[in-house]
């Protein structure tokens, strides 16, 4: 007489998680809600500032670029009311963007599309923080930053990573290249230049500081640095807020002497996400905890 068998009391083990299942782990989101905002308000100052060109540099008649990608002024003279119309369609992009939830993704649409069509008035001549915002308006598009009480959630770290490739690149290349191909970055030379470049020069303080070698060789070594190894540790938890303390350090002497237009700030705005997501959360804690009210 055959009998059923007895039920084993041993647990299935549940199988080992891939490597692809652990990196793409849900991470803590908070950051990407600070990166929204910080992004929103600089990008939307500087656009308000922008409309003192408009005529000038967007609507001139007399002064038309029409360059690869940009064939737009082939086919279309931007007028100067239609210069204000597009510039309007920004702000109010901006203002979605900086409203979050489900206004956030029309107000990145409608950002690029009235920025973006501006912008091919100026061609080639496209300037450095107008397309480091591309990339950072694009990963916020992917990411989460929209949702509504992200300081509670976690959520997939795609978004991150293709910010984390953006940075790299732009950091990496700058650096090697002036580690392999500019010499006298290593003295000082090319720095004390540009702190005294008629177009980028930053005034009285960055005078002074060009004219000291030992300001401006350590600066030098300390950017060859930061740019160079930035590919390679920003992966790593441990080194990563030590890395982003020197690149904020890096961008703050860039504001403070030189005049490169919002480039510096709009580079910091995505530093919240770039930021490990653990080290950004204890961070936001803590701070929370400050301002919590005290138990009597």
């Amino acid at each position: 007489m055959s009998t059923a068998a007895e039920p084993t009391s041993e647990a299935t083990p549940e199988p080992r998680p891939s490597v692809l299942d652990r990196v793409y782990a849900p991470v803590w989101a908070g950051g990407w809600a600070a990166t929204r905002l910080v992004f929103g308000a600089v990008s939307l100052i500087f656009l308000l500032l922008r409309s003192r060109d408009l005529a000038d540099a967007y609507a001139a008649q007399d002064m038309v670029f029409a360059n690869w990608p940009f064939f737009l002024a082939d086919h279309v003279r931007i007028t100067l009311p239609t210069a204000w119309g597009l510039w309007g369609i920004g702000v109010v992009g901006l203002l979605g963007v900086l409203a979050g939830g489900r206004w956030m993704r029309p107000g990145l649409v409608l950002w690029l599309l009235g920025n973006w069509t501006l912008l091919a008035a100026e061609s080639l001549n496209i300037k450095a923080h107008d397309r480091l915002g591309l990339w950072i308006a694009l990963g916020l598009f992917l990411s989460p930053a929209g949702e509504r009480g992200l300081s509670g959630k976690w959520r997939s770290p795609a978004a991150r990573w293709y910010l984390l490739v953006v940075y790299s690149g732009i950091y990496g290349s700058t650096g090697w290249l002036k580690l392999l191909e500019e010499s006298s970055w290593w003295n000082g030379d090319v720095l004390a230049y540009h702190l005294l470049h008629r177009h980028f020069g930053g005034g009285a303080l960055a005078a002074w500081v060009s004219g000291q070698v030992w300001l401006v060789a350590p600066m030098g070594w300390a950017t060859i640095l930061f740019e160079t190894t930035f590919p390679l540790l920003v992966w790593s938890r441990r080194v990563n807020p030590w890395l982003l303390a020197l690149g904020a350090s890096f961008h703050l002497g860039i504001a403070a002497l030189m005049n490169v237009g919002p480039f510096s700030w709009v580079a910091l705005s995505a530093y919240p996400v770039l930021l490990h997501p653990e080290v950004t959360r204890r961070a936001y804690e803590r701070v929370r905890g400050l301002f919590a009210p005290k138990a009597t």
